[in-house]
């Protein structure tokens, strides 16, 4: 795992099916799409890797049976979807580094670096949006579907 410092990244080019992660420190979450999934391999569990110094999260594959890493369990890598991972840990380790907005969440796209396998998020890349919300609280429900004539 050492070499992939001395390894240029290669970046992808993604077309509707982008590779993701948002970060919420609300809950302590974070929120990883399927296609970073598909992206390194389709792992039976993944491992983060955070580095304060250059500000940012590597997700490397890993078995299920890995003691740091989190099992990646009943996902069906879906076109569509993520998983939800907490990890208020990790996520309390990194908002003093960054020093972002506690009420938005943030999505960073990731460079892949083929030959470590490995997907690399650096922070500086991080785009900030709002949480959304209903009256209630919770996700906002989708309009009701009108029949057309």
């Amino acid at each position: 795992m050492e070499d992939y410092r001395s390894i240029p990244d290669s970046e992808l080019t993604y077309g509707k099916d982008c590779p993701y992660i948002d970060i919420q420190w609300e809950k302590g979450r974070i929120f990883i799409s399927n296609a970073v999934f598909r992206l390194i391999g389709k792992p039976s569990g993944i491992r983060f890797l955070w580095n304060a110094g250059k500000r940012s999260i590597i997700i490397e594959p890993t078995s299920i049976d890995d003691p740091d890493g989190f099992p990646v369990i009943g996902a069906t890598y879906a076109k569509y979807g993520s998983l939800q991972i907490g990890c208020s840990t990790l996520i309390r380790e990194i908002w003093p580094v960054v020093d972002w907005d506690k009420t938005l969440r943030f999505r960073i796209v990731p460079k892949y670096n083929e030959q470590s396998n490995v997907a690399i998020f650096e922070l500086k890349d991080a785009i900030a949006s709002e949480i959304p919300r209903n009256r209630r609280g919770g996700r906002p429900q989708k309009p009701p579907k009108t029949e057309s004539k």
